[in-house]
């Protein structure tokens, strides 16, 4: 039988000792404040680095902020991750996902620019992806004003963060425009599939991250469930070929599991390379929980040498 990592199991009973609301009770405003607030246990104590620096371009709806970390021994011009946060496109900013970008700017020695996509459901599919896809083509086209090689940028984002990453590559391939060099996508969500193994062992609300709130997620993003196996929405529906190389980690207690491991298969049949990590014992969440979880650390640098190699 598989177990919880002992510090895991300590978090999950820290909270259930805060018996926190679920998100899916909660208006979205609501939520994404409630959101803001949790998330600053995790972001308490951040790793300084040497810059910092809030950017705003202009984007497909107007002003698109973005957020550049400049870590310590990263080159000028050096290669770049762009980072999707995620958050099950509602919930999630620059502010939430602060202390695992430091850190994995600072695991990788490179530049690193997070992307405050628009929000579901004031920007429900495909807005949120449409501001990702204009950061990567941004950074291709003016990579350079930030001291950022225009050649050598990789994507990588978490959960929903992870959905858009692979669908901005996805939409990049079909459009026939330049590609990041890699993209790490870390326990992410490729489907809407309530019913699948993982979800019926780990989504009852006991493992950090709930069926229900996965559902109130995708029923903001795009309401419709007949559109929900766009590719773009689901990229387990997506034609696989001719993407960059990948890094498809799953954790072991996550309901989203079965997505990860589905695309991993699907990779295969694409003949896509990629890295492939099940993250044993831990939840949905773990990449984010270094102030507890000795371990993120270490999911973080599998993520920083994987980008890394690949962007030469």
């Amino acid at each position: 039988m598989p177990e919880l990592d002992p510090a895991m199991a300590e978090i999950l009973r820290m909270l259930e000792r805060r018996a926190l609301p679920p998100y899916e009770t909660m208006p979205p405003a609501v939520a994404r404040a409630e959101c803001e607030v949790r998330n600053a246990f995790w972001n308490a104590d951040p790793p300084q680095l040497p810059e910092i620096e809030d950017v705003t371009i202009e984007g497909p709806r107007g002003p698109l902020h973005l957020r550049l970390y400049v870590p310590e021994g990263a080159p000028t011009p050096s290669p770049a991750i762009v980072y999707v946060h995620g958050g099950g496109w509602v919930l999630g900013s620059l502010d939430t996902h602060d202390h695992v970008c430091r850190r994995l700017a600072r695991a990788a020695r490179v530049r690193l620019v997070s992307v405050a996509y628009g929000l579901a459901p004031e920007h429900p599919f495909p807005q949120g992806l449409a501001d990702v896809v204009h950061t990567l083509r941004w950074l291709f086209e003016h990579g350079a004003s930030e001291d950022i090689e225009p050649t050598a940028i990789a994507v990588a984002g978490d959960s929903a963060g992870a959905n858009l990453a692979l669908a901005a590559c996805l939409r990049l391939r079909d459009l026939g425009e330049p590609l990041p060099r890699a993209a790490a996508l870390v326990y992410g969500c490729y489907s809407s599939d309530f019913e699948s193994p993982s979800h019926l062992a780990f989504g009852d609300g006991r493992y950090f991250l709930s069926t229900a709130t996965v559902r109130w997620f995708w029923d903001h993003y795009l309401p419709d469930p007949a559109e929900r196996d766009d590719p773009l929405a689901s990229p387990l529906f997506a034609d696989l070929r001719g993407l960059p190389p990948l890094f498809v980690s799953a954790a072991e207690f996550d309901p989203l599991r079965d997505d990860s491991e589905r695309l991993a298969r699907r990779l295969v049949e694409a003949r896509v390379d990629f890295d492939w990590r099940l993250w044993r014992g831990v939840t949905h969440g773990c990449f984010q929980m270094s102030r507890m979880l000795a371990r993120a650390d270490r999911f973080i640098a599998e993520v920083a040498g994987f980008l890394v190699r690949n962007l030469g």
